[in-house]
């Protein structure tokens, strides 16, 4: 019922669902969880967690049967590390290039002295991430 191309597409969308799915399950499991930037409050109680990991394995159950009813398994991804770490090595360089001091114009006056502070901090950080990159 589905192309080459269209396989890929729903593939791949079908794939992040998984990655999510998986995620929000470790999430629910795990409870709160604190990291430097942001923290997730556990609000739930012990029946709404059993509950929506009902639900989630219910989605994943749909995912199974989806996989195997189009014979998705062309649009199926093998990572290798390697790739995954060149790949997000780069992703976080650009992402820290984008709040350089020169960039953040555009949300307010700038402090004098912000990129004297800032961006040799960011300079290290991009430094070390080519390196892994590098390395991988």
């Amino acid at each position: 019922m589905l192309n080459l191309d269209q396989k890929r597409s729903v593939g791949i969308t079908l794939g992040i669902v998984e990655d999510e799915l998986k995620r929000l399950r470790q999430v629910l499991r795990q409870g709160e969880e604190e990291s430097l930037f942001s923290h997730i409050e556990d609000d739930l109680k012990p029946e709404q967690k059993r509950l929506l990991d009902e639900m989630i394995e219910h989605l994943m159950e749909y995912l199974i049967f989806l996989k195997q009813f189009f014979d998705l398994r062309h649009s199926q991804k093998n990572f290798i590390l390697s790739g995954i770490v060149k790949a997000t090595s780069v992703y976080l360089s650009v992402q820290l290039e984008e709040v350089r001091s020169d960039n953040l114009k555009g949300y307010g006056a700038v402090t004098p002295g912000l990129r004297e502070s800032l961006d040799p901090k960011f300079d290290e950080m991009i430094s070390i991430l080519r390196q892994m990159e590098s390395i991988a």
